[in-house]
């Protein structure tokens, strides 16, 4: 069917629809028995559809709740495709991964960024300079939101009711990404910068084969390494770009890297990764982690935040980690990380155990240390509230080892 479409100027159907967002093949029967057929005729600039749109053999063409765009349908007519299929969206599909009550970000907002993102990919597979002024827009109005929602809880989408694993995961590793800039205290303009350079991350893998991105089975050597480079590509894509700031540019190339020097591209350490890609790095994995795939299912929130904890000081910056897992802990009012009895690791290379908290998210516990940095019993235990600790004292990491855990209580306890 597609033997000819490489001499067509806009073969977009292949190009956007499968390698961007990574669509998903349907046995052709089950597929059939799911969706309506339409003309091509049907579709309108404009048009917002309940459903998304596939080809004949069922791969992704275009989102629900998604203004149709006047290229999309002349790409159509200029490939000779007269119908589609149109799968409706059922009304009781939720938006977010949590049943949320009272969310921040409006319904009008969450839209705005799906557009603003689908132009920018339209823009990129046309060889065009992207044009980002409607999504830094949307991402401001996000940051807005997130400011004045106190006490409210962040809504995320739901892949449910959507193909595409990569077009969910982009607007979702923004919005994390906003929301936890936000709780950090960075400046208006700096939060801004965080989200859209989150929502930028993966752009490379539009040049990435799809039967790599596709890929059920364990990738060999050579895919991975191909896939590894989607961070350098999506920099390439924007690193001309004056309307893109320098921090967003970073946050493309190197929000894959480890605090350890072992993630890539570049295989820098924690003091070549600024913090904007420490946030954002954090976000993308935690929002993997608890995102439903084909060979796995989605983690719990909890236990998500536990795996990002595990992974501080090695593959995510320590800080960091902990007040993401902290704000997030917060924001679906679960346990904290941080509880009595939680063994930790200071700033000072020390480790104690935590005695008193002084709230129920508290990020300065009162902590009863027992081990001096190279890990040697201290003569005896010496309380000290990280509150009030003239010399600066920070809880860095939890710790997770059970032998240093055994260590530490028994010694706190004897």
């Amino acid at each position: 069917m597609f033997s000819g479409l490489r001499s067509c100027k806009n073969f977009f159907i292949l190009i956007v629809m499968l390698e961007c967002y990574n669509s998903v093949l349907y046995n052709r029967v089950m597929f059939e028995d799911r969706s309506e057929v339409i003309p091509v005729s049907y579709l309108k600039e404009g048009m917002v559809l309940n459903g998304n749109l596939y080809d004949i053999n069922g791969s992704f063409l275009w989102p629900s709740k998604i203004p149709v765009r006047r290229e999309f349908i002349e790409s159509l007519q200029q490939l000779g495709i007269k119908e589609l299929y149109y799968r409706p969206i059922s009304p009781d599909i939720s938006f977010s991964k949590e049943k949320i009550q009272n969310p921040i970000i409006s319904e009008e907002t969450q839209k705005k960024i799906q557009d603003s993102f689908m132009s920018i990919i339209w823009d990129i597979n046309n060889s065009q300079m992207p044009k980002i002024d409607k999504a830094k827009s949307s991402i401001e109005d996000a940051a807005k939101e997130i400011k004045l929602g106190t006490n409210k809880t962040l809504n995320l989408l739901d892949l449910k009711g959507h193909d595409s694993y990569s077009y969910i995961h982009a607007i979702n590793t923004s919005l994390l990404a906003t929301y936890v800039a936000s709780k950090l205290g960075l400046s208006f303009d700096k939060v801004c910068n965080v989200g859209l350079g989150a929502l930028l991350i993966d752009i490379g893998k539009i040049k990435i084969p799809t039967s790599i991105l596709n890929k059920k089975e364990p990738l060999s050597s050579i895919e991975i390494e191909t896939l590894k480079k989607h961070p350098i590509i999506g920099y390439q894509i924007v690193k001309e770009n004056t309307e893109i700031d320098e921090s967003v540019k970073k946050i493309v190339l190197l929000h894959h890297e480890q605090v350890d020097g072992k993630g890539y591209p570049l295989g820098v350490d924690e003091s070549k990764i600024d913090l904007y890609s420490k946030i954002v790095s954090i976000c993308d994995g935690f929002d993997a982690m608890t995102t439903e795939r084909p060979y796995r299912p989605p983690l719990p929130t909890r236990v998500a935040l536990e795996e990002i904890l595990k992974l501080a000081g090695v593959k995510y910056d320590s800080e960091v980690s902990l007040k993401f897992a902290l704000e997030i802990s917060k924001m679906y009012k679960i346990q904290s990380p941080l509880s009595k009895g939680t063994i930790v690791e200071l700033n000072t290379g020390e480790y104690g155990m935590i005695s008193k908290l002084h709230s129920e998210y508290d990020i300065a516990p009162e902590v009863i240390i027992a081990l001096n940095s190279d890990k040697t019993p201290l003569r005896s235990p010496i309380s000290v509230d990280l509150m009030k600790d003239a010399v600066g004292r920070k809880v860095k990491r939890v710790v997770f080892d059970v032998g240093l855990i055994l260590k530490i209580k028994s010694f706190v306890e004897r």
